[in-house]
């Protein structure tokens, strides 16, 4: 459905303090493509206290942002119901006045996309009204599960934005990947590529168990990269079961057989601070769980 939107002014508030104008923008004009956010900005329609400005620019408190009319596609908005709020509060970890930590079940998108109407994301912000934004502050693919943190303001989310990159925010895995580990592999450091930018990635491992064909490690990221875990694995010739992308396609199947219905990757625990107080943990699905009882 396509719709005309009319001229608005909006006012900054906290929420928005310090942020980009492009980000701004690309938050409050849905549906349309980023390339014509830009375009509004560049060709002057958009509007910071009367003045064009660039879409760099910091906005403060209290700035009026003129956003010109324009047209968008439109769908319908999904149906969240109550119970569905209610059941999602539920998987909630550990929640402060700055952060949430759920319990990510799998099969869960934590956005919506093709297909899908909505996403973690659009349930916890219709939860949590009251906070002044809700952001993702790290992301979990669809079939992996465990612990994932929400911030519920910008302070918070630019605070543990710093923490992940000074590595004061530890977060440990669980994955059961094909082949036996070797006891000398305890740390990986290695260049991964993405969309043209290429970063160093750093992941500490620690073996927790020894099967016939497979081992259960546990993995502490130092850097947060795209697929990391999955990758670094795969690149040690020993991918992560059940992994779709990077996997063995051939082994996968073997063990889908044996119950193995999605990648063996969980996020196990997360802690916030270096004192144990502050450790949340994921207890394994219970999927995963009962594949590991009759795991040989």
């Amino acid at each position: 459905m396509v719709v005309s939107n009319k001229a608005k002014n909006v006012k900054v508030s906290t929420g928005n303090d310090g942020q980009r104008l492009d980000n701004f923008l690309i938050s409050k004009i849905k549906n349309i493509p980023k390339s014509h956010v830009y375009k509004l900005i560049r060709t002057g329609q958009v509007r910071v206290n009367s003045a064009r400005s660039k879409p760099s620019n910091k906005l403060k408190i209290d700035d009026i942002v003129r956003i010109p009319p324009y047209t968008s596609t439109e769908s319908l908005k999904p149906n969240i119901s109550k119970d569905l709020i209610q059941k999602t509060i539920q998987n909630i970890l550990y929640e402060d006045k700055n952060i949430i930590i759920f319990n990510k079940p799998p099969s869960f998108s934590v956005h919506s996309g093709t297909g899908i109407g909505y996403g973690l994301i659009d349930i916890i912000r219709l939860a949590k009204k009251s906070c002044e934004r809700v952001d993702l502050l790290n992301r979990l693919d669809k079939d992996t599960s465990g612990c994932l943190i929400i911030t519920k303001n910008l302070s918070s989310l630019r605070s543990y934005q710093k923490k992940i990159k000074d590595n004061k925010l530890k977060k440990k895995y669980l994955c059961l990947v094909k082949g036996l580990w070797s006891k000398n592999i305890k740390r990986n450091e290695v260049n991964l590529t993405r969309k043209d930018k290429t970063q160093i990635a750093i992941s500490e491992y620690k073996i927790i168990k020894f099967f016939k064909n497979s081992t259960l490690l546990e993995v502490n990221l130092i850097t947060g990269r795209y697929h990391q875990i999955r990758k670094q694995c795969a690149m040690l010739g020993h991918p992560i079961l059940g992994d779709k992308k990077y996997g063995d396609y051939e082994v996968n199947k073997i063990y889908k057989k044996n119950g193995l219905n999605r990648i063996f990757l969980h996020s196990h625990s997360i802690c916030l601070s270096c004192n144990k107080e502050k450790l949340i943990k994921s207890p394994i699905p219970k999927d995963l769980e009962k594949f590991l009882k009759q795991h040989k």
